[in-house]
């Protein structure tokens, strides 16, 4: 069977390997442009055309794959199946038709829920048990064809996206790649997806990690941990230097508050009892963090560093 592979994002790196390593290397990836990023701006393959390159598998990276020159290309592969798993454009025609048996996509939630670019931090941000993996026919709508496979996997308390995505990396290889072989052999059905039951997972802006001080512990417990690695929740303390803001890693419930306090005062900025701030239903102490341009550290750390105005 002949294979093309789409991906960009780290959660298709195990995919691809399996696929590869166990038989089945796809006869191109194709991936997203290097793209610059760190504080040089020195530009960077994605780690999906890192991957490919060490494995020896030719990597095509074009600004629009939807373009006809780039389709009429793969055309020459004769491929008979194209996978993609996080790769970051939309697939049209007719480049969606080229494959013999069209496209499949390994997403990262138990579909119909959380179709979009973000279903893992949106799931934690909805407090879900469990979500999983789910590999389905892609169609020019957004996440909602046919289903060939799912995998379900329980969600730790505390989950963050990136530890949580960590996980279902092999759980939706070894999905996957059973799923290929089923095609191949024509033993695999399609299950049509249930359009009441289906929630979106838009993708995050970098603003929206702002922590909102009068919301309760849980719900921002669960908006430091979806947001990680990214965008990251993020809050503002007054130094003697102005406003930095810091991004929260990881918070804990605090004692009770002596007196009155409103969401997002400050109770300590002590570097023996911690950075404490006022949230909705009581105090919550940061207990990691991250100052803009510096190393994660514990608000101990932070706090030996920098002045905090708070009394």
């Amino acid at each position: 069977m002949r294979l093309l592979f789409f991906g960009s994002g780290s959660f298709g790196e195990k995919a691809l390997e399996t696929l590869a390593l166990r038989g089945i290397p796809p006869a191109a990836v194709i991936s997203r442009p290097d793209r610059p990023a760190g504080r040089g701006g020195r530009a960077r393959p994605t780690p999906i055309r890192g991957l490919a390159e060490r494995l020896g598998l030719p990597v095509l990276t074009p600004d629009n794959p939807n373009a006809p020159e780039f389709a009429a290309g793969l055309a020459g592969l004769a491929p008979d199946l194209a996978i993609i798993v996080a790769y970051g454009h939309l697939i049209r025609r007719p480049l969606l038709d080229l494959p013999r048996l069209g496209f499949v996509n390994l997403h990262a939630s138990l579909l119909p829920s959380y179709r979009g670019a973000a279903p893992v931090p949106w799931a934690i941000l909805r407090g879900e048990a469990e979500s999983g993996v789910t590999v389905f026919r892609l169609d020019e709508r957004l996440d909602s064809g046919g289903v060939l496979a799912r995998a379900a996997l329980p969600m730790d308390p505390g989950d963050t996206a990136g530890s949580y995505l960590e996980k279902l990396a092999p759980l939706g290889a070894e999905l996957l790649f059973s799923t290929v072989i089923g095609l191949k052999a024509g033993t695999v059905g399609i299950e049509p997806q249930n359009e009441t039951a289906a929630s979106a997972a838009p993708k995050f802006k970098k603003g929206d990690g702002r922590i909102d001080w009068s919301r309760p512990w849980l719900e921002i417990d669960r908006k430091v941990r979806a947001f990680q690695p990214w965008p990251l929740a993020f809050t503002f303390v007054p130094t003697r230097k102005g406003e930095a803001r810091i991004n929260v890693l990881g918070i804990a419930r605090a004692g009770a508050a002596a007196g009155e306090a409103g969401p997002g005062r400050l109770l300590s900025a002590d570097p023996g009892r911690g950075l404490i701030l006022m949230a909705g239903d009581g105090p919550i102490r940061i207990r990691l963090l991250q100052p803009e341009g510096r190393r994660p550290m514990t608000d101990g750390e932070f706090l030996r560093g920098t002045r905090v105005i708070w009394e």
